[in-house]
């Protein structure tokens, strides 16, 4: 690749990449196994997280199938696409000559996708779908002219067309709701039974993102979860029977989350899931690391795979070990503009639904102590079992779903991936797989942590309050009640932790009372760990910490041995010599999740 060439980012169009010139990896392959495989499935459902190819993917197999409907004969489209266009991509091998007869440009395909349906309604939501609807018939706006087709069906495209171009989102009445949920539930077999009709080709179905619906719906402020499950059951219902239509010859879905297909695709013919743990299609999305190296060395980087690999790299799914593709793309588009890139989070910023935050908001399982030490785990490098669940319904995240289920809506979602010692069912092992998600979770938890979460500032402010009047029983008390909530982005092994700790508590409370907080600060003959000042009311504190030895009195005797320091280094002295009359000088002991406090009383008389 020459530095003139660019890596195309944001686009999902297959044709787009490939006329614009752009890098492009190489997916076409996984054709051959998609309609002449061994495991051949009748409707393959893929499962991966978002920005992990499944779009691009989609609209790669539209551009491959879809035939002319101008001229049914005429494959040179295709043939611009996948063959002359010097990539040398697989399918153009001598060993694909076989797919290419029998597939490419043969069949009318109906490709639609239910991304960017996020309505804060359902009103809005199906407004949004008639919406979608509406140009999807527009493109095949020619049947109406057919000559094949009787005069009924004709009627009942035109109907169709003219109902969601014209209809207002409003539905302002029952009876054109009711028309829009008809219309929204049976579009895609009116259409491909037209299409089969005139063609008397068999019609692939591709249905991109299936759960956006969902996830939003479960998510808005005022939830209708149940409206869209009906109605995605019903598109299914009518799309997918389990004795099907004979216009149907292939469904190609895609989506993040797991939902029981029992519970969306009812009657389903002959449907296959490939999940996370399927070693099938296992590298169809996202890159590989021999993908990813490549692309590093053709864009001029191939002394940067380290430092891609630490911050892009370490999902499992199946047998493979993949990279992100939105970021790999992303950094390397980046990179060929600057002249010194650093990676940064590319993924996370394209999430429309935080999970992480909604959990900790609304849970009760997010504050119980044993998954707050398990989410410290995690941001610690290491792995967390959980029992894998499987959702019947998309998680009802705003309703105290358990720990389980909020990790594993995670591991679909792309925060966590299978460790490399995990099984794929039952009781699994889940860890962050790279760098990148792990600054998404130390943001959302510098956020919980901060002044922007009320709960958490009032207890700051207590806090505060009881060590300037030296309330050292009830600061105890407090601070342990804390610490079992906290969860740390730095190393808790170490005083750093509970030094960060007590810093980020403070001084969010110290900022709205207008009290002086300080850490490291040079007084007497060293530094104190903390020290706050009240002007107003003449009171100073002086702080010190230190984290002490697991055992019986390791807390007490780390909480004296502070105390004594700020004696034996004469930290009052500065504050004395600035004739402040309340000086209270307090030692902190710590031993993991809990603390002990040791108090000097007023060391300015």
């Amino acid at each position: 690749m020459s530095s003139k060439e660019v890596v195309l980012t944001g686009t999902e169009e297959f044709s787009e990449l490939i006329k614009s010139g752009a890098y492009y990896i190489d997916k076409t392959s996984f054709l051959k196994e998609l309609f002449m495989g061994n495991s051949l499935a009748k409707n393959p459902l893929f499962l991966r997280p978002r920005r992990f190819g499944k779009t691009l993917n989609m609209s790669m197999i539209k551009e491959f199938c879809e035939l002319n409907y101008q001229n049914p004969k005429d494959k040179s489209r295709q043939q611009r696409l996948f063959i002359d266009n010097g990539r040398k991509l697989a399918v153009a091998g001598d060993d694909y000559k076989e797919l290419r007869e029998q597939f490419m440009g043969e069949y009318p395909v109906i490709s639609f996708s239910f991304k960017g349906i996020e309505g804060t309604t359902f009103k809005q939501a199906l407004s949004q779908i008639i919406f979608k609807i509406a140009g999807l018939y527009e493109r095949f706006a020619f049947l109406s002219q057919s000559t094949k087709l009787s005069q009924d069906d004709i009627q009942q495209f035109l109907h169709y067309k003219k109902f969601c171009k014209t209809t207002s989102g409003s539905f302002n009445s029952d009876e054109l709701l009711d028309q829009a949920l008809f219309i929204s539930g049976t579009f895609i077999p009116v259409l491909a039974s037209l299409l089969f009709k005139e063609y008397e080709k068999k019609v692939i179905v591709i249905i991109d993102e299936y759960d956006v619906p969902l996830q939003k719906a479960v998510s808005a402020q005022t939830p209708y979860y149940d409206k869209m499950l009906e109605l995605i059951k019903q598109i299914s219902v009518n799309t997918f029977k389990q004795e099907a239509d004979p216009w149907l010859y292939k469904g190609v879905i895609s989506g993040c989350l797991k939902i029981a297909h029992q519970s969306v695709f009812t009657d389903a013919n002959n449907f296959k899931v490939y999940d996370h743990d399927s070693e099938l299609y296992a590298g169809f999305f996202g890159f590989t690391e021999e993908e990813t190296e490549k692309m590093l060395c053709d864009c001029g980087f191939s002394d940067r795979k380290d430092e891609v690999r630490k911050w892009y790299d370490g999902y499992r799914f199946g047998n493979k070990h993949m990279y992100c593709p939105w970021s790999v793309s992303n950094y390397c588009s980046d990179a060929l503009s600057s002249t010194n890139p650093e990676p940064k989070p590319y993924w996370v910023n394209t999430s429309g639904n935080d999970i992480i935050t909604l959990f900790t908001k609304y849970s009760i399982s997010a504050r119980q102590a044993q998954n707050i030490d398990c989410l410290q785990r995690l941001m610690n490098g290491e792995s967390v079992a959980i029992e894998l669940r499987e959702f019947t319904t998309y998680p009802k995240i705003q309703e105290h779903i358990s720990f389980d289920d909020f990790l594993t809506m995670l591991l679909h979602t792309g925060y966590v991936t299978f460790a490399e010692d995990s099984p794929f069912y039952g009781k699994v092992k889940v860890k962050i797989p790279n760098k990148e998600i792990y600054e998404c979770f130390r943001v959302k938890f510098e956020d919980i942590f901060s002044n922007q979460n009320s709960a958490w500032s009032a207890q700051a402010e207590k806090l505060l309050d009881f060590l300037m009047t030296n309330k050292i029983q009830e600061a105890k008390a407090l601070i342990n009640s804390l610490l079992k909530q906290f969860i740390s982005i730095r190393n808790s092994g170490s005083e750093l932790y509970y030094h960060g700790f007590m810093l980020g508590l403070l001084s969010i409370a110290a900022a709205s009372r207008g009290i002086e907080c300080k850490d490291e600060t040079e007084t007497g003959s060293g530094f104190a760990d903390l020290v706050l000042k009240s002007f107003i009311d003449k009171t100073s504190v002086i702080i010190e910490l230190k984290k002490g030895e697991r055992s019986f009195t390791g807390s007490y005797d780390a909480a004296k041995a502070a105390a004594c320091q700020i004696q034996k280094k004469n930290y009052a002295q500065a504050l004395i010599n600035e004739k402040c009359p309340l000086i209270y000088g307090i030692g902190i002991g710590f031993v993991g999740k809990e603390c002990e406090i040791v108090s000097l009383g007023n060391l300015g008389n």
